[in-house]
C-alpha cells in the first residue's frame, strides 16, 4: 500500500488571492475649524464645485460621509451632500492645486481625488444638474 500526498513543500506554494485591506479611519473633523482659522477669513476668492462619485462608489454613499477640499494639508472648504451631489465651496488664491478628500463611513476608508483641481476665483465647476464625476484613490 502506498500513499500519495498532494501537499507541497514551502518552495512550490502558489500564493492565494487576498482582498486588499486598507487603513480604516475615524470620521474626520474637517468642519470644526476655529473661526479665526476658517479659510473664508484668510482668502478673498471662492470657487464652487459640484461633484458626484463614480458609479462604482455610489452604492456606499451615506449621510455620514464627508468631503472636503485641501491645498496641501490645509482644509479650504467642506462639502454638503444633496441627494447624490456634493456641493463644495472652496476658498483660495488663483492657480493653487486643490485636492478633494472623501471619507466613506460605510467602509471607514479615506480617499483622495485622482486629479487636482486648479483654483480659479469665482469659478463654478459642474452644476447641481450636471455635476463633475471625480475619481478617487483609497488611502493605504
Amino acid at each position: 500500500m502506498s500513499f500519495v500526498s498532494c501537499g507541497s513543500s514551502g518552495d512550490d506554494e502558489v500564493p492565494t488571492y487576498q482582498e486588499q485591506k486598507y487603513t480604516q479611519h475615524e470620521s474626520p473633523q474637517w468642519d470644526n475649524v476655529a473661526e479665526a482659522e476658517k479659510p473664508s477669513k484668510k482668502y478673498a476668492s471662492n470657487m464652487m464645485v459640484y461633484v458626484q462619485l463614480p458609479d462604482s462608489m455610489k452604492a456606499y454613499i451615506s449621510t455620514a460621509d464627508k468631503m472636503a477640499a485641501f491645498c496641501g494639508s490645509e482644509c479650504r472648504g467642506t462639502a454638503t451632500l444633496i441627494d447624490d451631489v456634493w456641493c463644495v465651496s472652496i476658498w483660495g488664491a488663483d492657480e493653487e492645486n486643490i485636492t478633494l478628500k472623501y471619507y466613506c463611513a460605510t467602509n471607514k476608508y479615506m480617499y483622495y481625488s485622482a486629479e487636482t483641481l486648479v483654483f480659479k476665483g469665482d469659478e463654478h465647476i459642474g452644476t447641481y444638474d450636471e455635476p463633475r464625476t471625480v475619481y478617487f484613490i483609497v488611502e493605504k
